[in-house]
This record gives C-alpha cells, structure tokens and sequence, in this order.
C-alpha cells in the first residue's frame, strides 16, 4: 500500500448513499470547582458548547471528510434540532435530499456534560418508534429514482426508529435490483433484517448477541462470523474488536486480522462510525482486503484518540501510515507530538487569522524566529463568534486550519474551543509566549504559566495598517460603490 494509493480517494471521489438514523450530539462543556450544597453532586460551571452530526451523520461526515460525495437518507423531527443538522450537513457539503421531517417526531439529541476531558452525565432525547408508513413511501420513492447515481450504499442502524425490517429489506432489495452492493453496521439482533446485504459489521458483543455464539477467543469470533453470514445470508463479516483489532470473513472463507497499536484512549464514541466510514471507501475504490482493514483499523484507532465526535481525514490517516509530521493536532494530541522534541525551543502564539494578510505573515514568520517549532493556537469559530460578533469568522475553522497549516514556517496548528488559549498553553508547555499587539507582557493569557517554567514572553507589534478590520471595511466600501 502506497501514499499514493490512499490519495487516490480524494482525487477521484466515489459517491455513496448512507442510510439510518441520524441525531446531533451535543456537548456542554464546564468546569467544576464545588460540590452542590443541595446533595453530593459536582456542580458543572457552564462555559460553552459545540453541537455535533452523529449516528449515520457521523457516517455521512467522515466520508465527506475523505473527500467523497455523500447522500444520506434519514428522517428528523420538524423542530429546530432538525433544522440545526440540515444546516450541519449543508456545511458538510452532504446531500440531504432524502431526509424527511416529521411533525410530531422529536430529532434525537445526546447531550453530553463534560468537565475537561470527563463526561458526567448524557441525557438522551429521543423517540424509537417506528418512522410512519407515509414517511416510508416518500423516502422510497426517492431512493428509487436515485439508488443508481451510487457506488455503494450504507445502512447505519442505530435502533432510533428508521430502519423496521421491512423497510430495511426493501431498502436491499432495491439496491441489489439495480446492481448496487450494501453494507450494513448492525444493531437489531434479528440477523435476518439484513438477508441479502454484501457485508455486515458488528461489534464483539454484537456479534455475540446476534449469534448466541462465544466471542472470547480469536478462534471463537471466526466461528460466530461463520454462523452470522449463516444467519443473515450475507457475503461478509466485518467483527470491530475493540482493543484486538478487526477480524474479516470473506465469501471465500478467507479469514484476516488486522491488530490494534496500543494507544490511549480518550474517547471511543464514533469509533465504528469512523471505520465504517473508510471500510465502505475501501470497498469502493478495490483496495485488497488487507489494505481495506490496515485503512479502517487505522482511522478508529486515530479517532479513540480524540475527544467527542469527530472526523479522521485522509491527511490523519496517511500521516499515521507513513509517519509524516501531521501538522492539524488537537488539545488531546500536541502533548504527544511535541514529547520527543522538548531538546527544542518550543514558542506558542494565537488568534483567529480570520482573514490571512502580510501583517499576519511577517508577524508569524518572526514569531518562529525567535525558536525553533512554532505551534499556533487558534480560536475555533465558536470561540471567534464569543470575541468578534456573530457575523465572524469570515473564513470557517477547517478553511483557517488548512491555510495556515500548509505554511512552512508553522510547525503545528491546534484549535481550543475555550474563551482563552490557556489550558492549550498547560499542554504545549511552550519556552516562548509571543503574542501580537500592544499588550503588557504581564497581562497576556499564560504569561504566569510560562515563566514559572523559566520561560519568557514577548510582545511583536503589529503591521501598521494591516488587520482584518481594515480588509472588511475596504469590502463594504467596495459593495457601496
């Protein structure tokens, strides 16, 4: 497997369908400094929130995120959740289409609280009754005219009420009538609610469930594969092990495995949403069976990594694969990629580098200067929202992120949710603070932290004339003309 052979992905798109039931994670983050006087609780001091796609969304995004044309059918509720992921799935770039609203159906929402890096609590709002038979025959009747426009199609069960088994066995039927392969991540434990799809992807206990089967030793997941594609007259199993791995049964009774690196573990929400998503692209583009599990293995390994819902592109995969410097890190991974380059000056900066001009270049450029690895924080749109109004950012996060991770004089490029840099600046432990402007080296965020360290902070001035202010107001000068 080559470099080249992944980025074939995002050169030459596949157009994919995925199917099932979709929702919007929500997380509320805080801090907590007390416990509640009123019974032996933590009191979560709230700062913020970041609103998420997830179920068959996450699917739907990570495969966006490949560089992939994406569909998805679904239904939401006609309330402003559902509103909410048409706007997030527009964002996406993902075909919406084919999801249905319907009045008195809540949209599925877990909401997560979290002090750091620790959920306390998820509440769930939610209905799993079946969607209606009128909202089966509309979703149909689109899924007819269009199941030909795609390579492939995927079913992400998550028992929230879309995919009755009469529905899901007209959603295959359909498909292979027209020639197309599907695949389906599991939930339901009547395995013969997916008869006739191309392969099927359970979990170890899963597995167990729809087969009654023991899954204790490697030697016993084969077997209870072997009684899944029995039971559900499928093609192929896929079995996500967790900490061992991945194990895949072929039509032919070929049988692979492919380990997991150990890592650790931040967070495994989305982890089977991740790898469905690269085992589907895999399939598509004809990789070998080898090459497909190394692939899938190595993008939800990435993603348990990470906190909270989230998408593992192409560059995190290759970067993984092939050990190239990946530049775009998070608050959960800098530590990591800065931990055998501490022997380095290390200088830390931040903003929102909203809209990119020379004053930011030349001030960037003798900011890394002054050591040897810059690492840049930067606000993400929420955070640019907090400080400069509702209508900013100009430029979205990933946008910002991208633009300022391919100049070469920026080592590493992080984003932080929070009003100020300063639980990033804990974690980069930089040897040098350099921030931009007029400020009184004292009065910058992390300032304390750093020269308790022995550190120092500096202060660059701005380029005269040159802001992001001044490119706006020269544009709304423009427009009125």
């Amino acid at each position: 497997m080559t470099k080249e052979m992944i980025q074939t992905m995002a050169v030459k798109p596949k157009k994919f369908l995925v199917i099932g039931d979709i929702m919007l994670d929500k997380y509320c983050n805080g801090k907590i400094n007390r416990i509640s006087p009123e019974a032996p609780v933590p009191v979560l001091r709230y700062q913020g929130e970041r609103n998420v796609l997830g179920g068959a969304a996450n699917v739907a995004t990570n495969l966006a995120g490949i560089g992939q044309k994406v569909a998805l059918m679904a239904c939401v509720g006609d309330d402003t959740t559902g509103r909410e992921i048409r706007e997030l799935l527009s964002e996406a770039g993902i075909d919406s289409e084919m999801i249905i609203s319907e009045k008195e159906r809540p949209t599925t929402v877990k909401t997560r609280f979290v002090a750091g890096h620790q959920q306390l609590l998820r509440v769930d709002d939610e209905s799993t009754a079946d969607i209606t038979e009128e909202t089966k025959q509309t979703i149909l009747q689109i899924y007819r005219r269009r199941v030909g426009e795609f390579d492939l199609i995927l079913i992400s069960d998550y028992m929230k009420g879309m995919l009755s088994y009469e529905f899901t066995q007209n959603l295959i039927r359909i498909a292979k009538e027209a020639g197309k392969r599907v695949i389906v991540d599991v939930k339901d434990l009547n395995a013969s609610k997916y008869a006739g799809s191309y392969l099927l992807k359970p979990n170890r206990k899963e597995l167990q469930d729809l087969t009654g089967f023991p899954v204790e030793t490697m030697n016993d997941v084969v077997e209870a594969m072997k009684e899944l594609r029995r039971k559900a007259q499928c093609k192929c199993i896929l079995a996500t092990l967790s900490a061992d791995g991945m194990a895949f049964l072929s039509e032919d009774d070929t049988v692979l495995f492919e380990k997991c690196d150990s890592r650790k573990v931040y967070d495994v929400v989305g982890a089977g949403d991740t790898a469905f998503a690269y085992v589907a692209a895999s399939l598509s583009f004809g990789f070998s069976l080898k090459n497909m599990l190394k692939i899938s293995n190595t993008a939800s390994s990435i993603k348990i990594t990470r906190f909270g819902t989230s998408v593992v592109t192409l560059g995190d995969v290759i970067d993984e694969l092939f050990h190239e410097v990946n530049k775009i890190q998070t608050q959960d991974t800098i530590e990591k990629a800065l931990s055998n380059q501490r022997d380095k000056k290390i200088v830390f900066t931040n903003g929102c580098f909203d809209i990119l001009h020379i004053g930011h270049i030349r001030y960037l450029k003798e900011a890394k200067a002054k050591g040897d690895i810059l690492v840049l924080g930067l606000n993400s749109d929420e955070s640019v929202r907090k400080l400069k109004g509702p209508r900013r950012p100009v430029n979205k996060e990933q946008d910002r992120v991208d633009m300022l991770a391919e100049m070469e004089f920026i080592d590493y490029v992080v984003v932080f949710e929070e009003d100020t840099p300063y639980n990033l600046i804990i974690k980069v432990k930089p040897d040098i603070l350099v921030k931009g402007g007029d400020y009184e080296p004292d009065k910058i965020v992390g300032a304390d932290f750093v020269r308790s360290r022995g550190g120092s902070v500096e202060v660059i001035p701005f380029v005269e004339g040159k802001s992001t202010t001044n490119i706006i107001n020269a544009m709304k000068r423009l427009e009125g003309e």
